[in-house]
């Protein structure tokens, strides 16, 4: 299943596309197998990151998103609309 996910980027994070982009190695360094990053957009002025995870449910993915640290305000589960 896919979801989307807003994070507020902590000040001190000043690379934020740094910042995101050590996620998967976050996971896997959680032991972390069932949750990965699909994509990350980085929305610099406003301090935020929306990224796309995929997981078997929401419950999963916020949950090794606080194993890892991960600030997020959100996570909603997406389906794709071609």
């Amino acid at each position: 299943m896919k979801f989307i996910v807003n994070s507020d980027v902590p000040a001190e994070m000043l690379d934020m596309p740094a910042w995101i982009g050590g996620v998967p190695k976050m996971l896997r360094n959680a032991k972390i197998e069932n949750v990965r990053l699909k994509t990350a957009y980085c929305c610099t002025p406003e301090r935020k990151v929306i990224a796309e995870f995929e997981g078997p449910d929401k419950e999963t993915v916020s949950s090794a998103l606080t194993k890892i640290n991960l600030p997020f305000t959100v996570v909603m589960e997406a389906t794709k609309v071609d």
